[in-house]
């Protein structure tokens, strides 16, 4: 059997491959923008991640039937900064389906990567398994709560939180993000075009100011009105801190919203542990869940990241001089590469270890980190 399915190429896209990309990723996401408004985007680059010099296609001979997108991140995991490919719009034609030209396109992707000189990929899978396959893990995990506002403390400060508006706010929002990536685990570092995006579309951007009128915490909501006033939901989209104070004057400002907005939704990093916050954590309208348990929050898991670099990763993270793990190392990838069984099992393991920080010898080298707020948790902000 030969075509596209055994035989094809992955290569830069141009200028001709933009209506065919935008045919392909509007039949392979429905729901999401038509076919002219994305062709209008890769032409013009208006998105956040640019236009068409993202875009990679998989061709056999003339015919175009695959397609994914590579974006150039930097993202910082312990303390250190790695660049990333952030893989995105991954689709292939609906008559190649189920015939192993996904697997393959997407080992194409990761050459392409790895060439580009990204230590890590990352990506928000449409199925786990399906790049699990491909040495990815699973590493972000929110809980997602959703509750009276009323059960939120008025913390103090919370009268200190003010409202950011015009063009004017990008300005500190960008400076007091950009100080915070060092001691977090997991953002990445936003271009304009990124923040730009981010913030057209929010509803309400507020700020903790300190007293010589620095940036301490913001956050990003927006409001779901319903028919029942009561029922309103303030959605919270973003929120960052540089310190515990901060943190609870930026949740006490959500807590005196009640009169407007009666029910928050918060995502959590599970260390925050925002349970205890709330006088009754139980999920707005929920049953008993087991007995006499109910639920306090729901779990979401997104996205997903492998190591592409090895040798840079334990260069940067200082344990590259581990022999053990050297060896190991080097085992899992020249296996993956040879396409032997099990290697993406053992390149998912290790990078699993790495992101949860349980290499050997990794416990030492994180012993003098100190994150923000003194969460350890994987937490990424971006959806590309």
């Amino acid at each position: 059997m030969t075509g596209p399915a055994n035989t094809f190429r992955v290569r830069p896209a141009e200028g001709r491959d933009a209506r065919r990309l935008a045919e392909l990723w509007a039949g392979a996401f429905p729901g999401e923008p038509r076919v002219e408004v994305r062709l209008r985007s890769l032409k013009e680059g208006t998105g956040p991640y640019g236009g068409l010099e993202s875009c990679w296609v998989a061709e056999s001979g003339s015919r175009l039937f695959g397609g994914f997108r590579q974006y150039p991140l930097h993202m910082h995991l312990w303390g250190n900064r790695f660049p990333v490919q952030g893989l995105a719009s991954v689709a292939v034609a609906p008559e190649l389906r189920r015939q192993g030209v996904g697997q393959r396109m997407c080992r194409e992707a990761l050459r392409v990567g790895r060439e580009s000189g990204a230590a890590f990929s990352a990506l928000f899978p449409f199925r786990s398994d399906f790049y699990g396959r491909l040495g990815f893990v699973l590493v972000g995990e929110l809980h997602r709560y959703r509750f009276s506002a009323k059960e939120l403390p008025a913390f103090p400060g919370h009268d200190r939180v003010s409202a950011l508006r015009g063009e004017e706010r990008a300005a500190p929002l960008c400076d007091f993000y950009g100080s915070l990536l060092p001691r977090t685990h997991g953002l990445v570092e936003r271009t304009a075009p990124m923040w730009r995006e981010r913030l057209e579309g929010a509803e309400m951007v507020q700020g903790l100011f300190g007293e010589r009128g620095k940036l301490r915490g913001y956050l990003i909501a927006g409001g779901r009105r319903a028919r029942s006033p009561d029922r309103s939901t303030l959605l919270v989209e973003e929120l960052l801190a540089a310190d515990e104070e901060a943190y609870r004057a930026l949740l006490g400002w959500l807590s005196v919203q009640r009169d407007q907005w009666p029910q928050l939704r918060y995502d959590a990093l599970p260390g925050e542990r925002f349970h205890q916050l709330l006088a009754h954590p139980r999920s707005l309208g929920s049953p008993s869940a087991r007995g006499l348990w109910f639920p306090s929050a729901f779990l979401l898991r997104g996205p997903m990241v492998r190591i592409l670099d090895p040798a840079r990763v334990l260069e940067e993270a200082g344990l590259s001089r581990n022999d053990a793990l050297g060896a190991r190392v080097r085992a899992a990838f020249e296996g993956e590469a040879a396409g032997t069984n099990g290697a993406a099992a053992e390149v998912r393991a290790l990078t699993e270890s790495f992101v949860n920080g349980t290499l050997p010898g990794q416990a030492d080298r994180l012993a003098n980190w100190r994150p923000v707020l003194g969460l350890r948790d994987f937490r990424l902000l971006d959806v590309f």
